[in-house]
């Protein structure tokens, strides 16, 4: 699976920088009408435009995996917790037998 997304990586770097070595034609950067930078290759302008988009979708991204990594510890410490007198086992099945689902056990019988 690394192999796969090492492959991806690198074919989209290959095309970004192939059709940027393709198109260095100067051209106009217009910010506003007053702003302009004149003869500007237009390969600067590509890679700049790839960077800008990383860092956007990188922020994108960043929220979503604050708060996954906030439930996974919150998580961790639930699990991490000292559990009463019962274990885990004991109090499903005393829930079990409250509810009338199953019968009384005997200590030889557990799974």
């Amino acid at each position: 699976m690394k192999l796969l997304a090492w492959i991806l990586k690198l074919g989209f770097f290959l095309l970004v920088l192939w059709f940027a070595l393709k198109n260095t034609t100067p051209v106009p950067v217009r910010f506003s009408a007053e702003i302009v930078w004149e003869h500007v290759p237009l390969i600067l302008v590509m890679l700049v435009c790839v960077a800008i988009g990383t860092l956007l979708g990188a922020l994108a991204l960043s929220l979503p995996i604050y708060r996954m990594r906030r439930e996974v510890t919150q998580f961790r410490r639930v699990s991490a917790m000292p559990s009463s007198a019962e274990s885990a086992d004991e109090r499903v099945a005393s829930a079990a037998r409250r509810s009338g689902a199953v019968g009384e056990l005997e200590t030889g019988d557990r799974i």
